[in-house]
């Protein structure tokens, strides 16, 4: 692979740290997106999640902090709020409530306050190197025999590339490119919760301080299906999400919405934002579904073309894991460019799968509690894991060691697979001793 040029298709999460990446190993690299990028951290219509509930979890941050030194204290300074976990939230679990054990920490802030912060970085870092196509659209591959030799544009320019990197998001049209360069479609998997977001902006009230920052109030399904969560942002305000599954959607309706957050298993949050000032209208958001393309299993793959963050793997957004995974994503593109180049497609493809893994047993183990949920016969496996999971939620609620082992799993730190660690499992037998 020559290392002249390489395209971003997407100005996502996903694209922004992949474009840092690449410009370390190309002469150039073009981004090329749909919408316009405002010119401060405001929203924009190609990130309709924006509007709801975001935390970085720690590796996630961690990541962001070595492709974008700094970008911690940028963010804080710009008023991102840092949260001990979970000692500064009251956090009800399916189990029960959580004890505030001081074990990880993690910044809370609006997403166009994180896209900004990296967006300044990107174009500062790389202003000699970086073009920036605001306003185009791909609108398909452009082929050297069966491998890709850049990208067709909507102004009807084509922009040849040694390497062209889609991070489309859950819109991505790589099936339909790869289909016309005579590659079968990947297999898919979907595991749809039917859930659905409804989110409000509330300033916080002069003086508030009950003894916590944020609230996050989990269902305990199959009996419940409604979350909430209150965390605060910058500019002293509260960004208050509340979702169901199930078709329980959260409601945009100014009462309904007051009341959802009523019915959820403890008033807590309902109490703090009753008489709170709303500083937004409600937003609605329902494309949650977990959805994965396996591009690692395709038996071909071209030359000159990778696909990455939500374009191969979206993730239920409620467990804040999707920022996270794409960070981890961005890493595994960049030891593969360090790497041997022989193959580099593929391998990125599988790692892409690798690093996902994680998220998904996560986020789709969860979603497949609810009966309603849209998925594949759920197999005695997940059941048992499950019925495992409950156990170690339990224990973790009491369990400082275990909860840091949990909390380690959420942060992308630790592999699930160490919650079946000797430690842990003693520690949850032992607790479930006590509790007989």
């Amino acid at each position: 692979m020559n290392r002249d040029h390489a395209v971003v298709i997407g100005g996502s999460m996903t694209g922004l740290l992949a474009a840092r990446v690449l410009l370390d190993h190309f002469d150039r690299v073009s981004l090329v997106e749909r919408d316009r990028f405002p010119a401060g951290a405001a929203f924009r219509p190609g990130i309709p999640q924006s509007r709801h509930l975001h935390v970085l979890w720690t590796r996630g941050l961690e990541i962001m902090e070595d492709l974008f030194p700094g970008v911690e204290k940028t963010l804080l300074a710009a008023g991102a709020v840092e949260l001990r976990a979970p000692a500064d939230a009251l956090w009800l679990t399916p189990a029960g409530w959580r004890g505030r054990f001081d074990l990880r920490r993690l910044l809370t802030f609006s997403r166009p306050l994180l896209d900004w912060a990296l967006r300044t970085r990107l174009t500062a870092e790389g202003a000699c190197a970086l073009d920036v196509l605001e306003g185009n659209e791909v609108t398909g591959l452009a082929p050297r025999g069966p491998d890709v030799a850049g990208v067709r544009l909507r102004s009807g320019e084509t922009m040849t590339a040694d390497l062209v990197v889609d991070a489309t998001g859950r819109s991505s049209r790589a099936p339909a490119w790869l289909a016309t360069l005579g590659y079968p479609a990947p297999p898919e998997t979907l595991v749809d919760p039917l859930l659905g977001y409804a989110s409000r902006f509330y300033a916080i009230p002069d003086g508030f301080d009950p003894g916590w920052k944020a609230l996050y109030l989990q269902a305990a399904p199959p009996a419940t299906r409604r979350t909430g969560g209150l965390f605060p942002q910058e500019g002293g305000r509260w960004i208050c999400s509340l979702s169901g599954a199930g078709r329980d959607y959260g409601p945009t309706n100014e009462e309904a919405f007051l009341a959802f957050a009523k019915g959820l298993r403890d008033p807590v949050l309902y109490e703090a934002i009753r008489d709170a000032e709303p500083l937004s209208p409600i937003t609605g958001f329902r494309r949650t579904a977990n959805h994965r393309r396996h591009y690692e299993r395709l038996p071909a793959w071209p030359r000159g073309f990778v696909v990455m963050g939500d374009a191969a793997c979206a993730f239920n957004p409620i467990y804040g894991q999707g920022m996270s995974v794409a960070a981890i994503s961005a890493l595994a593109l960049d030891r593969c460019l360090r790497e041997d180049p022989a193959d580099l497609e593929r391998r990125f493809q599988r790692r892409v799968a690798r690093s996902a893994a994680g998220a998904w047993l996560v986020a789709t183990g969860e979603d497949l509690r609810y009966p309603e949920t849209e998925a594949a016969r759920t197999g005695l496996s997940t059941r048992l894991i499950n019925a495992y999971v409950d156990r170690v939620v339990a224990a973790a609620n009491v369990d400082q060691r275990v909860c840091a082992k949990l909390l380690d799993v959420l942060a992308l730190s630790s592999a699930p697979a160490s919650l079946f660690s000797p430690g842990v499992l003693a520690r949850v037998a032992a607790k479930r001793l006590r509790s007989a």
